[in-house]
């Protein structure tokens, strides 16, 4: 099953990039293998996916530490306790949940002291929904200013997840014009949008996605 579910998202993206005039290799799947056991990391694998995202600090330490073949990346997509900052850093490829002055700072110290650099995404919460972490986009330019003066972290993008429900194509839209003006404001390249998950990929495709995260459509309900 989880062999013919990739292929079947694989074929949809690689159509959806197309239609839109876009480049295979501008779009990177990301499978969400949060409560997932190791054994289905290990199969996506060997049929071809080598990203993998992880919700929860001790089980993104427990898997990586039992697999991690070369070619596999290890994205952190989920809430990061300051307190587990040393246990991500240096580890995942990739931090999509950056969203407060005091995280970031404590990544960069933690990068510093394992001579690491390590590449962030800043999450927005777009819906202002109190269930879900990420910055109000009114926020968004003062803690930039304030996190490109950390030097042991990069900022890549921005991340967010749409309110359930609602049109998330607008907010992929919306997503897509802060980074945007981000880049003119600070003159700084922001090459990664991590939006799109399994109901809506298609449209965060369209509408500029460099990272789509998918769990169910890959792994199966939870």
């Amino acid at each position: 099953m989880l062999i013919n579910n990739l292929k079947s998202i694989n074929e949809q993206i690689i159509s959806c990039i197309e239609s839109n005039n876009r480049k295979i290799n501008e779009v990177k799947l990301i499978g969400v293998s949060k409560k997932k056991p190791i054994e289905m990391i290990m199969e996506a694998f060997d049929a071809g996916l080598k990203d993998f995202g992880e919700n929860y600090v001790e089980e993104f330490v427990s898997k990586q530490i039992k697999y991690h073949p070369a070619g596999l990346n290890y994205h952190f997509i989920g809430r990061l306790p300051t307190k587990k900052v040393r246990k991500i850093v240096g580890k995942a490829e990739l931090i999509h949940s950056v969203d407060s002055l005091k995280l970031a700072s404590k990544i960069d110290f933690v990068a510093s002291e394992e001579k690491v650099l390590q590449e962030i995404l800043i999450q927005l919460n777009q819906g202002g929904e109190s269930s879900k972490s990420g910055i109000e986009a009114i926020e968004i330019e003062n803690l930039f200013k304030a996190i490109l003066k950390l030097s042991n972290i990069k900022i890549k993008g921005l991340m967010s997840i749409p309110p359930f429900g609602e049109n998330a194509k607008d907010y992929f839209i919306e997503l897509r014009e802060i980074r945007d003006f981000l880049e003119i404001k600070f003159d700084i390249n922001l090459p990664f949008l991590s939006m799109g998950m399994s109901s809506d990929f298609k449209e965060a495709i369209e509408e500029g996605a460099t990272h789509i995260r998918v769990g169910t459509s890959i792994f199966g309900s939870r």
